[in-house]
């Protein structure tokens, strides 16, 4: 991880949700204003469940309205039986770390924001975390996956509520 921040260019994870458009149109804002090349949005379709190929389509639609670069990137096999949370976060950013090395980028952007920061201390709580798991989401992390330890994980909207970036997403209609 460079000492400054993150390396560039980067790519954002891009769910369609409120937090990952948000993201998406500051990350590219913000590299325009700078002169440098915008991000990349990585879209996963976990197909998990119906519908989800539509989503991801509309997810691709608001990435390349902003003017971006997007891939749909598509989980495959058959869907877990149990534990389908974990094994969708695992399938998700093993598939945006596959692309991300094979495609010379460093730098995942993901748009956890102050209310998840509440939420992952109230989980960790719950689940009896000594003081180490009550620690908070750190802005930049090591990429979740250990296979893709060379990667970066950034988190720029902790300081940020999903109320304010939802005030930010209608003044930018």
């Amino acid at each position: 991880m460079a000492a400054l921040g993150p390396p560039w260019p980067g790519a954002v994870a891009l769910s369609g949700g409120g937090d990952s458009l948000a993201l998406m149109h500051l990350l590219a804002g913000w590299a325009r204003a700078q002169g440098l090349p915008p991000p990349v949005a990585l879209i996963v379709d976990h197909a998990l469940r119906a519908g989800s190929v539509g989503e991801a389509r509309k997810a691709l639609g608001f990435a390349r309205k902003a003017g971006l670069e997007a891939h749909i990137l598509t989980r495959k096999g058959s869907a877990p039986r149990s534990g389908v949370e974990a094994a969708a976060r695992d399938a998700r950013y093993g598939l945006m770390g596959a692309w991300m090395r094979q495609h010379g980028l460093a730098t995942l952007y993901v748009g956890h924001t102050l209310d998840d920061q509440a939420e992952t201390f109230l989980l960790r709580l719950g689940r009896g975390s000594g003081l180490d798991g009550l620690s908070a989401m750190r802005r930049l992390a090591p990429f979740p996956v250990p296979a893709f330890a060379d990667l970066n994980l950034a988190r720029p909207l902790l300081g940020f509520s999903r109320a304010g970036l939802r005030g930010y997403l209608k003044a930018q209609r």
